[in-house]
């Protein structure tokens, strides 16, 4: 477990901990959180891991319910709520990407592509989950608009929990293929094929995570 130092804000530091640990699949969902629990494995005082817990509740991966703080377990809506958003703003980010991307984040992308084939040839879940999230970042930024990359930043979080603690490997097969032929139209320009393949880039991921919530 990264250890605190103390020189920095004691509260932000057990926030980025806490946060790394959730996402990574760390506590199960709906596992309580205990304050004086993690003070003591952190080595601080309770009030700045209170104030670490308050920052999670209001970035959805803690919730308070009946006096304890657990760890947000998604409901069925939830994540149909997300991949909603998710599937609209990025459909934008692909046609603004189609403008504006630059030979370097070409180049990512081919790279990140590479790099997934590697990882699924060798197994790496956990590593294939981090290339996805990277492939996307990719496109997102390359759209060049803030206010978009503000909107897909406060449900990136989520979307990436889901992915870690919900779905299993078998799900990465075919998104290594969506990947190569997105790029591929991307780079082409072929804005209506390269969005409709997103939309249902986004919705198999849906499906993939509501199947993996049905079977728990």
């Amino acid at each position: 477990m990264t250890r605190i130092v103390k020189p920095q804000s004691l509260h932000l530091q057990a926030y980025h901990i806490l946060k790394e640990e959730i996402v990574k699949g760390e506590y199960k969902p709906y596992e309580r959180v205990v304050e004086a629990r993690l003070a003591k494995k952190l080595g601080i005082s309770r009030g700045p891991v209170r104030e670490a817990i308050r920052m999670l509740i209001q970035d959805g991966l803690l919730t308070y319910n009946d006096g304890y703080v657990r760890v947000y377990k998604p409901t069925v809506k939830d994540v149909v709520d997300i991949f909603q958003c998710r599937e609209s703003l990025e459909a934008l980010a692909i046609r603004l990407a189609i403008e504006h991307i630059t030979e370097a984040e070409e180049e990512q992308l081919q790279k990140n592509l590479h790099d997934t084939i590697k990882a699924y040839e060798r197994d790496k879940v956990i590593e294939l989950g981090q290339l996805d999230q990277q492939f996307h970042d990719i496109i997102i930024h390359a759209s060049k608009n803030s206010q978009l990359l503000a909107l897909l930043e406060a449900i990136r979080t989520k979307i990436h929990y889901m992915r870690i603690s919900m779905v299993k490997g078998d799900f990465y097969p075919s998104f290594v293929k969506e990947h190569e032929r997105l790029i591929e139209l991307l780079l082409k320009g072929n804005e209506d094929d390269a969005i409709a393949l997103m939309k249902q880039h986004i919705n198999k991921g849906l499906e993939g995570v509501l199947m993996h919530i049905n079977h728990q």
